[in-house]
Formats: C-alpha cells, sequence, structure tokens
C-alpha cells in the first residue's frame, strides 16, 4: 500500500497466507455471493474481519470433508448470523452434534446441520489478524485520502482484532466529521466498557443530536443509564430505540422493578410479537 492509496480491508493473498488456503478456493467463496468484499480501484478483492471468520470457517468445512455445495449453503446462513453491532471476538465457532455453531456466552446460534467436528475461538483468529490490522491503522496515519467514512470503518475492523487501537481511528474519524453519529456511537460504547461512563453519555449524547433516528445510539445510552442506576433515564432511552426487540424486553424488566405491572406485561408482549411475529 502507497501512502497516498490506501485500501481498506486484507488482500486476497494475506488472507490466504493467515489462514493456509489457496487464493482460488477465496475467489471462488467471493464469487459464490457469500462474501461482499470491497475492490480496488484494480478490482482486487478486500476482506474484511467477517469474511476471515467465515473463510476460516470455510477451511474446518473442507477438512471436514463436507462437500462444497454444502459448504455454500452453511457459510451463506453463518455470514447473516454474525452479529454486526457486538464485539466479535466472544464467538467461538464450532462443528457441534453435526452442525455449524455460533456459541455466544450462553447463546448458540445453529446456521446449518451435517457430520462436522471442529471448534476455533473468533479471539484466537482475531490475535493472528492483528499485526496486519495494525500495520493498515500505521499506513492510514501516513496517508491524507481518508474520509470519516474511510477512519470509522478501519475502526470497527481494528475493535475486531486489535480493540485498544481501535478509539484513535473512531476520534480520527469525528476529526474529520464531528457529526458522525455512528462513530460516536461507537466511541460511547468503548468508553462504557473501560468504564468511562460520563464521556460515554457524552458521545451517545452528541449521537442522537446529529442522528435523532439512530436507535442503537438510543438503546446504548438506556444502558449505560443502567449502569449509572438512573432507571427513569434509562426507561425514557429505551422508549427512543421501540423498533429494537430488546429494548422492549429491557422496559419490561425496568417497569416491573418500578412497580409498573401493566406496563411491564405490555412491553413483553411486544417484545414476543418482534423476535417471533408468527407464533
Amino acid at each position: 500500500m502507497s501512502q497516498t492509496g490506501f485500501t481498506k480491508g486484507y488482500s486476497t493473498r494475506d488472507v490466504a497466507e493467515l489462514l493456509d488456503l489457496p487464493t482460488s478456493f477465496i475467489r471462488e467463496v467471493a464469487r459464490a455471493g457469500i462474501l461482499e468484499p470491497a475492490r480496488t480501484e484494480g478490482n482486487q478483492y478486500r476482506f474484511d474481519f467477517q469474511d476471515i471468520i467465515v473463510l476460516r470457517t470455510a477451511k474446518e468445512l473442507l477438512a471436514a470433508g463436507v462437500k462444497r455445495a454444502k459448504i455454500n449453503n452453511t457459510l451463506f446462513r453463518l455470514k447473516s448470523q454474525l452479529p454486526s453491532n457486538r464485539p466479535l471476538t466472544a464467538l467461538r465457532i464450532a462443528g457441534d452434534g453435526g452442525a455449524v455453531v455460533i456459541r455466544e456466552d450462553d447463546q448458540v446460534y445453529n446456521p446449518d446441520s451435517g457430520q462436522i467436528h471442529f471448534n476455533f475461538a473468533v479471539a484466537d483468529l482475531a490475535g493472528t489478524v492483528a499485526p496486519l490490522a495494525r500495520q493498515a491503522a500505521e499506513e492510514a496515519e501516513a496517508s491524507d485520502q481518508l474520509s470519516s467514512d474511510d477512519w470509522f470503518d478501519l475502526g470497527v475492523d481494528l475493535e475486531a482484532v486489535s480493540p485498544e487501537d481501535a478509539p484513535a481511528a473512531y476520534l480520527r474519524a469525528l476529526e474529520l466529521d464531528p457529526y458522525h453519529s455512528d462513530a460516536h456511537v461507537n466511541l460511547g460504547r468503548l468508553l462504557q466498557e473501560a468504564g468511562e461512563l460520563d464521556g460515554a453519555e457524552e458521545h451517545y449524547q452528541k449521537a442522537i443530536e446529529t442522528d435523532p433516528d439512530n436507535v442503537l445510539a438510543a438503546f446504548n445510552l438506556g444502558t449505560l443509564f443502567e449502569d449509572m442506576g438512573r432507571i427513569q433515564d434509562a426507561i425514557s432511552a429505551y422508549k427512543r430505540a421501540s423498533n429494537l426487540a430488546d429494548a422492549h424486553y429491557n422496559l419490561s424488566r425496568l417497569y416491573e422493578l418500578v412497580g409498573e405491572h401493566a406496563e411491564a406485561l405490555k412491553h413483553l408482549k411486544t417484545y414476543r410479537n418482534l423476535i417471533d411475529p408468527h407464533r
């Protein structure tokens, strides 16, 4: 990468070396539409960390002798169920009981079934990718071509593989665009996780001021107010995220806590309808 030609993501060759996969197989998975990698001006693929998780799973499926057609179906399901708004490093991808599953704490998601036996932690994979991510951040610093969105995207990638370097990328995005709502949200979340609650509140509030419809900012603000013991403020924040099922679950819990049982039941019903509209 040149100083004036910084490109986000990881090249096909980078990923092939990281995962010990043939470049031809990586391109085949990309062409199948399972992944949606960015492209350089020269039309070369650039993969993000979620793509690398999917490709690592593909490698394990190949090693388990799973047929290529079934691998594609499994990878489609896996890609669709990887979380986009939570840290990925808490996940473990496994072939468990004849199925590919995503484990996160006590929850298990099952993208497909088949006779498969493997198990890897995304955190371990992130550690492998981290040197490349840090190199990308250093090259980004030397470039004057990056937009606020470019710095935001780099921050998201760094969160996945080198989280201590992510805040600087979000701050750079905000230097270029103080009204970048999503950068405020992500920086607020990192501050909240670090226990810097006042700073987190400031960024969540700025995100909502910039984009009143940013439901993730409102939801995160609700969790922050709960952490601070500000229950009524938390209720108000969750109400602003009314199209998120988890907001209604939290509202139900908080209304029960303050003794408003009818409101608690109403939000619990809404939560159930949102997570299973056909029940």
